[in-house]
């Protein structure tokens, strides 16, 4: 286990095959004081590295622990082979995983965890919500959860090109496409400004690639937690991005909006903009507040 210098220490850890960070609280504790923990992951086809670092040492500053980790077969987390693996089951099981370990951790309150997610991960969070009760609270940025309205905004020769991938990857073929490129390009994600975004939200450094196992796609359309926000019984704070074209604006108020402790935040970005200039620090202090409000930070 390596430590590694940043504003808020944080320690590499592995859990099974999965790779994470653990941010502990930056604040001063008193003997025997435990804290809140944020479990925290990226969205579809990125890293640890990606945009989420900020957050993660904006809580800690706050005085809470973080784990902030990669999805298996993608960044630094293992196996070896296959890589760039999407399979959204997997990424579920790693979530609940990952949580399962926090609890462990010396200084966390077990009482006290809390989900944080962005893009497909939000998706994730909200699921997790959905179907355990012990979770504290979750928190969503731009989150992915109505599959069928991004199934609407692909042009269907682009579905047409990715669907016989899709079919392979799941037979046990394993290959790649692109995760993004310019709008009429074959990729995962062509619509205009998405190719730019990522390649604006990925620091020098990071081992994010832009290929992707296309498995997924044969059953995105069918990914859409939103449908049963109403079970969401934890507080659940919901980032909306009110130029974001990459997921469904009005499905992501909705969610807010059925969850019955569901409270909707507005900003004026894209799906990539949370991650540049002075947006980290505008919406982690949103998220920090809402954390404190409602007794956990």
């Amino acid at each position: 286990m390596s430590v590694v210098d940043t504003p808020a220490r944080r320690e590499d850890i592995r859990i099974g095959e999965v790779a994470a960070w653990w941010y502990r609280p930056s604040g001063a504790a008193g003997a025997g004081a435990r804290a809140g923990c944020v479990v925290m992951a990226h969205g579809f086809s990125l890293t640890r590295h990606d945009g989420l670092p900020a957050f993660a040492e904006a809580f800690a500053a706050a005085g809470l622990h973080v784990l902030l980790f990669d999805h298996r077969h993608l960044g630094d987390s293992g196996p070896p082979r296959p890589r760039q693996r999407f399979r959204a089951a997997e990424q579920r099981a790693d979530w609940a995983n990952v949580v399962a370990h926090a609890r462990t951790l010396e200084g966390v309150d077990p009482a006290r965890i809390v989900l944080w997610g962005y893009s497909f991960s939000g998706g994730h969070v909200v699921r997790q919500l959905i179907h355990r009760a012990d979770v504290a609270a979750g928190l969503v940025l731009c989150p992915f959860v109505d599959g069928p309205q991004r199934v609407l905004a692909t042009p269907p020769s682009l579905i047409a090109w990715i669907l016989p991938r899709a079919l392979r990857d799941l037979a046990g073929s394993h290959n790649l496409i692109p995760v993004t490129g310019p709008p009429g390009s074959r990729a995962a994600m062509t619509l205009p400004g998405e190719a730019d975004g990522f390649a604006a939200a990925v620091p020098e450094g990071s081992p994010w690639r832009n290929e992707i196992s296309p498995g997924l796609f044969v059953t995105v359309g069918l990914e859409r937690p939103v449908a049963q926000a109403r079970h969401v019984r934890a507080p659940l704070w919901v980032g909306v991005g009110e130029r974001d074209i990459s997921t469904h604006g009005p499905s992501v108020e909705r969610l807010a909006k059925d969850a019955p402790l569901g409270e909707l935040h507005r900003y004026p970005y894209d799906h990539f903009e949370p991650f540049l200039g002075e947006a980290p620090a505008r919406i982690a202090a949103d998220q920090v507040e809402f954390l404190q409000r409602i007794g956990l930070a």
